[in-house]
């Protein structure tokens, strides 16, 4: 199977558990139904605006779920790139000033843009092959038979 058929296939089963998500919120998905949408959102908005616009738009459950996921699939990379763009906002957690979680660009010092920009560019990079990862890893845990 090549690579652009698994990634629409991904994409396919991925995308159902976003409108799930999106319907009832992520209480209503199973362990696994969480991480596999935080997957495709975080894929889909990282690749779109960036780490922010993933973390902004999602926030932390998405977050959570979106580390579970990258752990439980063994990304390291993705994982890593992840878990560093938080720390350069995990400082506005308790901030005061923040009335909604798009404020935190405007408190975000030049040194973390850069950072967040630079995160940006290695995860673009997709060492880690985070679709054909998820796609092989959820296949075998959710025991779905996969086209050949």
């Amino acid at each position: 199977m090549s690579t652009m058929d698994i990634r629409d296939i991904w994409g396919d089963f991925a995308e159902a558990f976003v409108q799930k998500k999106n319907a009832s919120g992520w209480d209503t998905l199973t362990p696994q139904e969480q991480e596999i949408a935080a997957l495709w959102i975080l894929e889909a908005d990282v690749y779109n605006g960036g780490f922010l616009q993933f973390f902004c738009n999602g926030g932390e459950e998405a977050y959570i779920c979106a580390v579970r996921a990258l752990q439980a699939i063994g990304a390291v990379h993705a994982l890593d790139v992840v878990q560093s763009g938080y720390a350069c906002i995990e400082h506005l957690s308790d901030d005061h000033r923040l009335t909604q979680l798009w404020d935190i660009p405007k408190f975000l010092t030049e040194k973390e843009t850069e950072m967040l920009d630079k995160l940006d560019q290695r995860f673009w990079e997709d060492q880690d092959r985070i679709v054909e990862m998820a796609h092989r890893y959820y296949v075998e845990q959710l025991g779905i038979s996969s086209p050949s």
